[in-house]
């Protein structure tokens, strides 16, 4: 049995938090770092690069995204599983279902930004009249090294050459 002490001396209590390790993401953190680079939260001003790839390897990577525009309480989840196999140049196969939440928002929109010379592509998160606030987490990947969630801005350029990607409910 563990016995309590109650610590009230001011003196004792600051010697303590200046001699215990403080567990920060850089050292010694909760998570592991490939943990940390493989999920992001923002709310966003701008149409934001929710997912990135640069390779010509298989892809097969599963997202878990939850949006919700600023001031509402309620949140849409939703799963996204993005395939390809290797040394293909052509877009992916992607299948987007919302899986929970509120009906699927008419903004912002899902949409595949792709680069026919060399299959890269980008799945963008496209920002239209509010601010959503997007959470991206990696559930499943065949490159958990180097697997990534920019959330970096999209350029508008890419916006508007991406196509809208459907949402299965």
């Amino acid at each position: 049995m563990i016995e309590k002490v109650n610590l009230s001396n001011a003196e004792v209590i600051n010697e303590l938090l200046t001699t215990i390790p403080v567990s920060t993401i850089e050292k010694n953190g909760l998570k592991p770092s490939k943990d940390v680079r493989m999920e992001r939260f923002m709310a966003t001003t701008v149409s934001r690069v929710v997912y990135e790839w640069k390779t010509k390897t298989s892809v097969s990577t599963a997202l878990l995204i939850s949006l919700k525009s600023a001031g509402d309480r309620a949140a849409t989840l939703f799963f996204m599983n993005i395939y390809r196999s290797a040394n293909i140049v052509k877009v992916p196969n992607i299948i987007l279902n919302r899986i929970g939440g509120i009906s699927v928002p008419a903004t912002p929109r899902f949409k595949i930004w792709f680069d026919e010379s060399n299959g890269n592509f980008k799945i963008i998160l496209e920002r239209t009249e509010y601010t959503p606030s997007v959470f991206v987490k990696i559930l499943q990947t065949n490159l958990t090294s180097t697997d990534t969630i920019p959330l970096s801005v999209a350029s508008q350029d890419e916006v508007d050459a991406a196509a809208y990607i459907d949402v299965t409910q």
